[in-house]
């Protein structure tokens, strides 16, 4: 699978087909306000809860590196109920890995990182082919949609997509 087939396949099972109604020059906007105006310090991950999104976040999307997106994302955009809800999610990642290997999610090996986050996807997937949008709602969910929302609106992400720079006007007959 090559590496835009695999994006478009995340960005439509996570629900980014939102996005579409957007303008590009709109999604570059919004891309650069929030990737330009990340504050430093941590706002809503924990510097745990950090390090296990950025893990989660490289395995989704290798060289993604889009955890100051997301804690800006949780911080500025989510409800409180959804950043809550994704927070209260993230201690699952450990539970899994140290039932699997007696480890925290952070220290397990990629293999068992991606087992884990495979089995996640494999529960979100069943849940949205019974309930539908519902699965919108869970904190995995929550976690690739912004993966891929963060690494499609990085410069990065629109370059490897090859949509950047984006095309502008052209006025050829202009007057100087």
């Amino acid at each position: 699978m090559e590496r835009r087939e695999l994006v478009r396949w995340l960005v439509a099972t996570a629900g980014l087909h939102a996005l579409d109604s957007l303008a590009p020059t709109d999604l570059l906007a919004l891309g650069r306000e929030v990737h330009g105006s990340q504050d430093p310090a941590l706002r809503a991950l924990s510097p745990h809860a950090e390090r296990t999104v950025a893990a989660a976040a490289e395995r989704i999307i290798p060289g993604a590196d889009v955890t100051a997106f997301i804690d800006k994302m949780l911080a500025d955009w989510h409800t409180p109920t959804e950043r809550e809800r994704f927070l209260a999610g993230l201690p699952d990642l450990d539970t899994r890995c140290r039932a699997r290997v007696g480890r925290d999610f952070i220290d397990c090996t990629a293999a068992d990182q991606i087992a884990v986050l495979t089995a996640l996807d494999d529960e979100v997937t069943a849940l949205r082919a019974s309930s539908g949008s519902a699965a919108n709602q869970h904190w995995f969910a929550m976690l690739k949609y912004l993966t891929v929302y963060g690494w499609c609106t990085s410069e990065p992400g629109m370059r490897s997509l090859g949509l950047y720079p984006m095309a502008g006007r052209y006025d050829g007959c202009a007057p100087l």
